[in-house]
Protein backbone atom coordinates (compact mmCIF):
# COMPACT_ATOMS: atom_id res chain seq x y z
CA UNK A 1 0.00 0.00 0.00
CA UNK A 2 2.40 2.59 -1.12
CA UNK A 3 2.97 4.87 -4.03
CA UNK A 4 0.76 7.58 -5.44
CA UNK A 5 -2.20 9.37 -3.98
CA UNK A 6 -4.88 9.14 -6.72
CA UNK A 7 -6.16 12.68 -7.12
CA UNK A 8 -7.45 14.31 -10.25
CA UNK A 9 -4.76 16.43 -11.87
CA UNK A 10 -6.66 17.58 -14.93
CA UNK A 11 -9.89 17.09 -16.79
CA UNK A 12 -8.82 13.83 -18.43
CA UNK A 13 -5.72 12.59 -16.63
CA UNK A 14 -5.32 11.01 -13.21
CA UNK A 15 -2.52 9.50 -11.19
CA UNK A 16 -2.85 5.78 -10.91
CA UNK A 17 0.16 3.90 -9.66
CA UNK A 18 -1.50 3.48 -6.28
CA UNK A 19 -4.64 1.81 -7.60
CA UNK A 20 -3.41 -1.71 -6.91
CA UNK A 21 -2.23 -0.98 -3.42
CA UNK A 22 -4.78 1.34 -1.95
CA UNK A 23 -8.06 1.00 -3.76
CA UNK A 24 -7.98 -2.58 -5.03
CA UNK A 25 -5.88 -4.20 -2.32
CA UNK A 26 -9.13 -5.20 -0.65
CA UNK A 27 -10.86 -6.50 -3.79
CA UNK A 28 -9.69 -10.11 -3.78
CA UNK A 29 -9.28 -10.86 -0.08
CA UNK A 30 -12.54 -8.97 0.58
CA UNK A 31 -14.51 -11.22 -1.81
CA UNK A 32 -15.14 -8.37 -4.26
CA UNK A 33 -13.24 -9.90 -7.16
CA UNK A 34 -15.75 -8.86 -9.82
CA UNK A 35 -15.18 -5.19 -9.00
CA UNK A 36 -11.82 -5.35 -10.75
CA UNK A 37 -13.20 -6.12 -14.21
CA UNK A 38 -13.07 -2.47 -15.42
CA UNK A 39 -9.47 -2.16 -14.21
CA UNK A 40 -8.45 -5.14 -16.31
CA UNK A 41 -10.04 -3.59 -19.39
CA UNK A 42 -8.06 -0.41 -18.76
CA UNK A 43 -4.85 -2.43 -18.35
CA UNK A 44 -5.44 -4.14 -21.69
CA UNK A 45 -5.88 -0.71 -23.29
CA UNK A 46 -2.59 0.41 -21.75
CA UNK A 47 -0.88 -2.57 -23.35
CA UNK A 48 -2.00 -1.30 -26.76
CA UNK A 49 -1.16 2.39 -26.33
CA UNK A 50 1.94 1.57 -24.29
CA UNK A 51 3.32 -0.29 -27.30
CA UNK A 52 3.45 2.99 -29.19
CA UNK A 53 5.16 4.70 -26.26
CA UNK A 54 7.74 1.92 -26.02
CA UNK A 55 8.52 2.16 -29.72
CA UNK A 56 8.53 5.94 -30.21
CA UNK A 57 10.15 6.98 -26.94
CA UNK A 58 12.53 4.11 -26.20
CA UNK A 59 12.89 2.26 -29.51
CA UNK A 60 11.95 -0.91 -27.63
CA UNK A 61 9.48 -3.76 -28.19
CA UNK A 62 6.63 -4.60 -25.84
CA UNK A 63 4.78 -1.92 -23.90
CA UNK A 64 5.39 0.58 -21.11
CA UNK A 65 3.41 3.15 -19.20
CA UNK A 66 4.38 5.80 -16.70
CA UNK A 67 2.69 7.47 -13.79
CA UNK A 68 -0.52 8.92 -15.22
CA UNK A 69 -3.22 7.65 -17.51
CA UNK A 70 -6.77 8.44 -18.59
CA UNK A 71 -9.73 6.64 -20.19
CA UNK A 72 -7.98 6.92 -23.57
CA UNK A 73 -4.93 4.99 -22.40
CA UNK A 74 -2.35 7.75 -21.89
CA UNK A 75 1.05 6.11 -21.28
CA UNK A 76 3.67 8.85 -21.86
CA UNK A 77 5.75 10.20 -18.96
CA UNK A 78 4.30 12.75 -16.60
CA UNK A 79 5.44 16.35 -16.62
CA UNK A 80 7.06 16.66 -13.18
CA UNK A 81 10.52 15.79 -11.91
CA UNK A 82 10.40 13.32 -9.07
CA UNK A 83 7.48 11.35 -10.45
CA UNK A 84 7.03 11.80 -14.20
CA UNK A 85 9.46 9.21 -15.52
CA UNK A 86 8.46 6.33 -13.25
CA UNK A 87 8.81 3.51 -15.79
CA UNK A 88 7.37 0.53 -13.91
CA UNK A 89 3.86 1.69 -13.10
CA UNK A 90 2.49 -0.54 -15.86
CA UNK A 91 3.90 -3.58 -14.08
CA UNK A 92 2.46 -2.31 -10.83
CA UNK A 93 -1.10 -2.13 -12.06
CA UNK A 94 -0.88 -5.30 -14.18
CA UNK A 95 0.11 -7.25 -11.08
CA UNK A 96 -3.48 -6.87 -9.96
CA UNK A 97 -4.43 -9.27 -12.77
CA UNK A 98 -1.93 -11.78 -11.39
CA UNK A 99 -3.42 -11.42 -7.92
CA UNK A 100 -6.85 -12.03 -9.43
CA UNK A 101 -5.57 -15.25 -10.99
CA UNK A 102 -3.97 -16.35 -7.73
CA UNK A 103 -7.26 -15.93 -5.90
CA UNK A 104 -9.31 -17.33 -8.79
CA UNK A 105 -7.23 -19.89 -10.72
CA UNK A 106 -8.63 -19.71 -14.25
CA UNK A 107 -6.35 -21.02 -16.97
CA UNK A 108 -8.28 -19.33 -19.75
CA UNK A 109 -7.88 -15.94 -18.03
CA UNK A 110 -4.18 -16.67 -17.58
CA UNK A 111 -3.67 -17.70 -21.21
CA UNK A 112 -5.86 -15.22 -23.05
CA UNK A 113 -5.70 -12.04 -21.00
CA UNK A 114 -2.96 -12.07 -18.37
CA UNK A 115 0.04 -13.69 -20.01
CA UNK A 116 0.13 -11.53 -23.19
CA UNK A 117 0.26 -8.38 -21.04
CA UNK A 118 3.10 -9.68 -18.89
CA UNK A 119 5.06 -11.20 -21.75
CA UNK A 120 5.09 -7.95 -23.72
CA UNK A 121 5.98 -5.94 -20.63
CA UNK A 122 8.91 -8.31 -20.04
CA UNK A 123 10.01 -7.83 -23.65
CA UNK A 124 10.21 -4.10 -23.01
CA UNK A 125 12.34 -4.41 -19.89
CA UNK A 126 14.65 -6.97 -21.49
CA UNK A 127 15.46 -4.31 -24.07
CA UNK A 128 15.35 -1.32 -21.72
CA UNK A 129 17.53 -2.32 -18.78
CA UNK A 130 21.26 -1.71 -18.84
CA UNK A 131 24.20 -3.30 -17.04
CA UNK A 132 25.62 -1.57 -14.00
CA UNK A 133 29.26 -0.72 -14.81
CA UNK A 134 30.60 -1.85 -11.44
CA UNK A 135 28.38 -4.71 -10.27
CA UNK A 136 27.05 -6.09 -13.53
CA UNK A 137 23.49 -5.83 -12.27
CA UNK A 138 20.69 -5.09 -14.73
CA UNK A 139 19.02 -1.84 -13.76
CA UNK A 140 16.27 0.47 -14.97
CA UNK A 141 16.72 4.17 -15.36
CA UNK A 142 16.76 6.96 -15.16
CA UNK A 143 13.70 6.50 -12.99
CA UNK A 144 12.11 7.68 -9.75
CA UNK A 145 11.05 6.38 -6.39
CA UNK A 146 7.80 8.36 -6.45
CA UNK A 147 7.67 11.01 -5.05
CA UNK A 148 10.69 10.96 -2.79
CA UNK A 149 14.10 12.55 -3.26
CA UNK A 150 17.67 12.10 -2.06
CA UNK A 151 20.81 14.13 -1.56
CA UNK A 152 23.53 13.59 -4.14
CA UNK A 153 27.13 13.43 -2.86
CA UNK A 154 27.36 17.12 -3.76
CA UNK A 155 24.40 17.83 -1.48
CA UNK A 156 22.11 18.58 -4.40
CA UNK A 157 18.40 17.68 -4.15
CA UNK A 158 17.74 14.88 -6.68
CA UNK A 159 14.95 12.51 -7.70
CA UNK A 160 16.11 10.67 -10.81
CA UNK A 161 18.56 7.80 -10.49
CA UNK A 162 19.41 4.41 -11.94
CA UNK A 163 17.75 1.36 -10.46
CA UNK A 164 15.55 2.66 -7.62
CA UNK A 165 14.44 -0.15 -5.34
CA UNK A 166 10.75 0.06 -6.29
CA UNK A 167 11.71 -0.61 -9.93
CA UNK A 168 13.78 -3.61 -8.91
CA UNK A 169 10.88 -5.03 -6.88
CA UNK A 170 8.42 -4.62 -9.74
CA UNK A 171 10.71 -6.01 -12.45
CA UNK A 172 11.49 -9.01 -10.24
CA UNK A 173 7.75 -9.61 -9.83
CA UNK A 174 7.17 -9.20 -13.56
CA UNK A 175 9.80 -11.80 -14.45
CA UNK A 176 8.58 -14.15 -11.72
CA UNK A 177 5.00 -13.97 -12.97
CA UNK A 178 6.10 -14.69 -16.53
CA UNK A 179 8.14 -17.70 -15.41
CA UNK A 180 5.27 -19.10 -13.35
CA UNK A 181 2.74 -18.51 -16.14
CA UNK A 182 4.99 -20.16 -18.73
CA UNK A 183 5.33 -23.17 -16.47
CA UNK A 184 1.58 -23.44 -15.93
CA UNK A 185 0.84 -23.01 -19.63
CA UNK A 186 3.80 -25.12 -20.85
CA UNK A 187 4.86 -22.44 -23.35
CA UNK A 188 7.80 -20.16 -24.24
CA UNK A 189 10.55 -22.22 -22.61
CA UNK A 190 13.24 -20.38 -24.58
CA UNK A 191 11.97 -17.03 -23.36
CA UNK A 192 11.75 -18.46 -19.86
CA UNK A 193 15.46 -19.28 -19.86
CA UNK A 194 16.27 -15.69 -20.80
CA UNK A 195 13.93 -14.33 -18.14
CA UNK A 196 15.49 -16.57 -15.51
CA UNK A 197 18.98 -15.33 -16.40
CA UNK A 198 17.77 -11.74 -16.31
CA UNK A 199 16.12 -12.14 -12.92
CA UNK A 200 19.37 -13.51 -11.49
CA UNK A 201 21.15 -10.32 -12.58
CA UNK A 202 18.78 -7.91 -10.84
CA UNK A 203 20.24 -5.99 -7.88
CA UNK A 204 19.70 -7.44 -4.41
CA UNK A 205 17.56 -5.63 -1.89
CA UNK A 206 20.07 -3.73 0.24
CA UNK A 207 20.33 -2.52 3.83
CA UNK A 208 21.66 1.00 4.29
CA UNK A 209 23.79 2.87 6.81
CA UNK A 210 20.99 3.27 9.34
CA UNK A 211 19.86 -0.33 9.10
CA UNK A 212 17.03 0.75 6.79
CA UNK A 213 15.91 -0.82 3.53
CA UNK A 214 17.62 1.24 0.85
CA UNK A 215 15.24 3.18 -1.34
CA UNK A 216 17.82 3.69 -4.07
CA UNK A 217 20.61 1.64 -5.60
CA UNK A 218 23.14 3.75 -3.72
CA UNK A 219 22.83 4.46 -0.01
CA UNK A 220 21.80 8.07 -0.55
CA UNK A 221 20.80 10.36 2.29
CA UNK A 222 17.08 11.11 2.17
CA UNK A 223 16.31 14.69 1.21
CA UNK A 224 12.98 14.51 3.06
CA UNK A 225 13.23 11.95 5.88
CA UNK A 226 9.63 12.78 6.90
CA UNK A 227 8.20 11.90 3.48
CA UNK A 228 4.83 10.16 3.25
CA UNK A 229 5.90 7.86 0.41
CA UNK A 230 7.61 4.53 1.02
CA UNK A 231 7.50 3.12 -2.49
CA UNK A 232 10.38 0.69 -1.90
CA UNK A 233 8.35 -1.09 0.78
CA UNK A 234 6.12 -2.62 -1.87
CA UNK A 235 8.62 -5.47 -1.42
CA UNK A 236 6.86 -6.07 1.93
CA UNK A 237 3.31 -5.23 0.82
CA UNK A 238 1.64 -5.94 -1.53
CA UNK A 239 4.50 -8.07 -2.89
CA UNK A 240 6.05 -10.92 -0.93
CA UNK A 241 9.78 -10.36 -1.39
CA UNK A 242 10.26 -9.50 2.28
CA UNK A 243 8.81 -11.53 5.15
CA UNK A 244 9.69 -12.04 8.82
CA UNK A 245 10.25 -15.76 8.26
CA UNK A 246 12.08 -16.02 4.94
CA UNK A 247 14.03 -12.73 4.97
CA UNK A 248 14.31 -11.70 8.64
CA UNK A 249 17.16 -9.24 8.07
CA UNK A 250 15.22 -7.43 5.35
CA UNK A 251 12.07 -7.49 7.48
CA UNK A 252 14.03 -5.80 10.26
CA UNK A 253 15.33 -3.24 7.75
CA UNK A 254 11.77 -2.54 6.58
CA UNK A 255 10.76 -1.94 10.19
CA UNK A 256 13.67 0.47 10.63
CA UNK A 257 12.52 2.36 7.54
CA UNK A 258 9.04 2.69 9.00
CA UNK A 259 10.23 3.74 12.45
CA UNK A 260 12.56 6.38 11.02
CA UNK A 261 9.73 7.88 8.99
CA UNK A 262 6.93 7.92 11.54
CA UNK A 263 9.11 9.13 14.41
CA UNK A 264 10.33 12.13 12.46
CA UNK A 265 8.79 15.23 14.11
CA UNK A 266 7.35 16.40 10.79
CA UNK A 267 6.20 13.06 9.37
CA UNK A 268 3.63 13.60 6.59
CA UNK A 269 0.74 11.72 8.15
CA UNK A 270 -1.96 11.24 5.49
CA UNK A 271 -4.88 8.85 5.38
CA UNK A 272 -3.17 6.52 2.91
CA UNK A 273 0.27 6.63 4.52
CA UNK A 274 -1.38 5.76 7.84
CA UNK A 275 -3.36 2.93 6.22
CA UNK A 276 -0.13 1.72 4.61
CA UNK A 277 1.24 1.19 8.10
CA UNK A 278 -1.63 -1.11 9.03
CA UNK A 279 -0.74 -3.38 6.11
CA UNK A 280 3.01 -3.14 6.59
CA UNK A 281 2.85 -4.10 10.25
CA UNK A 282 0.34 -6.85 9.52
CA UNK A 283 2.87 -8.33 7.09
CA UNK A 284 5.49 -8.04 9.86
CA UNK A 285 3.07 -10.00 12.11
CA UNK A 286 2.94 -7.13 14.57
CA UNK A 287 -0.71 -6.90 15.48
CA UNK A 288 -0.19 -4.30 18.19
CA UNK A 289 1.50 -1.82 15.85
CA UNK A 290 -1.04 -2.52 13.08
CA UNK A 291 -3.88 -1.84 15.49
CA UNK A 292 -2.19 1.34 16.77
CA UNK A 293 -2.08 2.75 13.25
CA UNK A 294 -5.61 1.62 12.48
CA UNK A 295 -6.74 3.67 15.49
CA UNK A 296 -4.60 6.53 14.18
CA UNK A 297 -6.32 6.30 10.81
CA UNK A 298 -9.76 6.44 12.42
CA UNK A 299 -8.97 9.19 14.91
CA UNK A 300 -6.73 11.49 12.87
CA UNK A 301 -7.79 11.24 9.21
CA UNK A 302 -11.42 10.07 9.24
CA UNK A 303 -14.53 12.22 9.27
CA UNK A 304 -17.56 11.55 11.49
CA UNK A 305 -19.19 9.87 8.48
CA UNK A 306 -16.21 7.43 8.39
CA UNK A 307 -14.88 8.75 5.06
CA UNK A 308 -11.12 9.31 5.16
CA UNK A 309 -9.32 12.46 4.09
CA UNK A 310 -5.87 13.70 3.19
CA UNK A 311 -4.94 16.25 5.81
CA UNK A 312 -4.51 19.95 5.11
CA UNK A 313 -0.91 21.06 5.06
CA UNK A 314 0.46 17.87 3.51
CA UNK A 315 1.65 17.88 -0.13
CA UNK A 316 0.47 21.44 -0.60
CA UNK A 317 -3.16 20.84 0.31
CA UNK A 318 -4.84 23.94 1.74
CA UNK A 319 -7.70 21.98 3.31
CA UNK A 320 -8.73 18.44 4.14
CA UNK A 321 -9.43 16.53 0.93
CA UNK A 322 -11.66 13.46 0.78
CA UNK A 323 -9.68 10.44 -0.39
CA UNK A 324 -11.12 6.95 -0.39
CA UNK A 325 -7.63 5.44 -0.15
CA UNK A 326 -7.80 5.28 3.62
CA UNK A 327 -11.15 3.52 3.59
CA UNK A 328 -10.16 0.81 1.14
CA UNK A 329 -6.56 0.46 2.34
CA UNK A 330 -7.61 0.44 5.99
CA UNK A 331 -10.13 -2.31 5.31
CA UNK A 332 -7.45 -4.24 3.43
CA UNK A 333 -5.20 -3.84 6.46
CA UNK A 334 -7.83 -5.32 8.77
CA UNK A 335 -8.12 -8.28 6.40
CA UNK A 336 -4.31 -8.71 6.42
CA UNK A 337 -4.32 -8.76 10.22
CA UNK A 338 -6.80 -11.64 10.18
CA UNK A 339 -5.78 -13.67 7.14
CA UNK A 340 -2.71 -13.85 4.92
CA UNK A 341 -2.02 -16.16 2.00
CA UNK A 342 0.72 -14.48 -0.02
CA UNK A 343 3.29 -17.11 0.96
CA UNK A 344 3.14 -20.88 0.92
CA UNK A 345 0.20 -21.22 3.30
CA UNK A 346 -3.10 -19.78 4.45
CA UNK A 347 -2.08 -18.01 7.67
CA UNK A 348 -4.89 -17.69 10.23
CA UNK A 349 -4.86 -14.66 12.56
CA UNK A 350 -1.26 -13.65 11.75
CA UNK A 351 -1.47 -10.23 13.43
CA UNK A 352 -4.36 -10.42 15.88
CA UNK A 353 -4.03 -7.57 18.42
CA UNK A 354 -4.81 -7.95 22.11
CA UNK A 355 -7.53 -5.31 21.65
CA UNK A 356 -9.59 -7.86 19.70
CA UNK A 357 -9.69 -10.79 22.14
CA UNK A 358 -12.98 -12.15 20.80
CA UNK A 359 -14.43 -11.87 17.35
CA UNK A 360 -15.42 -13.44 14.07
CA UNK A 361 -15.11 -12.82 10.35
CA UNK A 362 -16.70 -14.53 7.37
CA UNK A 363 -16.16 -14.62 3.63
CA UNK A 364 -12.51 -13.60 3.46
CA UNK A 365 -10.69 -15.07 0.47
CA UNK A 366 -7.27 -16.70 0.25
CA UNK A 367 -5.04 -17.33 -2.73
CA UNK A 368 -5.68 -20.67 -4.38
CA UNK A 369 -9.45 -20.22 -4.59
CA UNK A 370 -10.29 -20.64 -0.91
CA UNK A 371 -12.81 -18.85 1.29
CA UNK A 372 -12.40 -18.62 5.05
CA UNK A 373 -14.64 -17.95 8.06
CA UNK A 374 -13.12 -17.65 11.54
CA UNK A 375 -14.13 -17.31 15.18
CA UNK A 376 -11.79 -16.65 18.07
CA UNK A 377 -12.10 -16.18 21.83
CA UNK A 378 -9.54 -15.02 24.39
CA UNK A 379 -7.16 -14.32 21.47
CA UNK A 380 -7.29 -18.00 20.49
CA UNK A 381 -8.77 -19.57 17.37
CA UNK A 382 -11.97 -21.47 18.12
CA UNK A 383 -13.04 -22.34 14.56
CA UNK A 384 -11.83 -21.85 11.00
CA UNK A 385 -14.11 -23.01 8.19
CA UNK A 386 -12.27 -23.30 4.87
CA UNK A 387 -14.13 -23.75 1.59
CA UNK A 388 -12.75 -24.25 -1.91
CA UNK A 389 -14.26 -22.89 -5.09
CA UNK A 390 -12.59 -25.52 -7.24
CA UNK A 391 -11.27 -28.13 -4.86
CA UNK A 392 -7.64 -28.61 -3.99
CA UNK A 393 -4.88 -28.99 -1.44
CA UNK A 394 -3.50 -26.27 0.76
CA UNK A 395 -1.35 -25.74 3.81
CA UNK A 396 -2.88 -23.88 6.74
CA UNK A 397 -0.80 -22.09 9.36
CA UNK A 398 -1.82 -21.10 12.86
CA UNK A 399 0.93 -19.74 15.05
CA UNK A 400 4.07 -21.61 14.06
CA UNK A 401 2.32 -24.85 13.14
CA UNK A 402 1.43 -25.96 9.61
CA UNK A 403 -1.30 -28.40 8.65
CA UNK A 404 -1.96 -29.81 5.17
CA UNK A 405 -5.59 -30.26 4.16
CA UNK A 406 -7.60 -31.24 1.10
CA UNK A 407 -10.87 -29.47 0.36
CA UNK A 408 -13.35 -30.82 -2.17
CA UNK A 409 -15.09 -28.26 -4.36
CA UNK A 410 -18.10 -26.87 -2.54
CA UNK A 411 -17.17 -28.63 0.69
CA UNK A 412 -15.91 -27.22 4.00
CA UNK A 413 -13.03 -28.27 6.23
CA UNK A 414 -13.28 -27.12 9.85
CA UNK A 415 -10.25 -26.56 12.04
CA UNK A 416 -9.77 -25.43 15.64
CA UNK A 417 -6.69 -24.50 17.64
CA UNK A 418 -6.49 -28.15 18.71
CA UNK A 419 -6.12 -29.14 15.06
CA UNK A 420 -2.65 -27.57 15.17
CA UNK A 421 -1.41 -29.39 18.25
CA UNK A 422 1.43 -31.67 17.15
Amino acid sequence: MTGWHPVWVGPTTFTWTSIQNKTTGLAEVGNLSESQAPLFVLTEKLRQSGGKTAETMYGAPGWVSHVVTNPWGFTAPGWGLGWGIFVTSGIWIALQMWEHFRFNPDMEFLRERLYPIFKESAEFFLAYMVEHPKHGWLVTGPSDSPENAFRAPSGEYCSESMGPTCDRVLVYSLLSVCLEAEKLLSIDSDLGSKLQQTREKLPPLQIGRYGQLQEWLEDFEEAEPNHRHTSHLIALYPENQISPEKTPALAKAARVTLERRIHHPKWEDTEWSRANLVNYYARLWDGEAAHQHLIGLLSKTTEDNLLTYSRAGVAGASQNIFAIDGNTAGAAGIAEMLLESQGDSIHLLPALPSAWPTGSVSGLCARGGFEVDMNWRSNRLTLAAIRSKRGGDCTVRYGKTLKSIHVEAGQTVRLTARSFVT
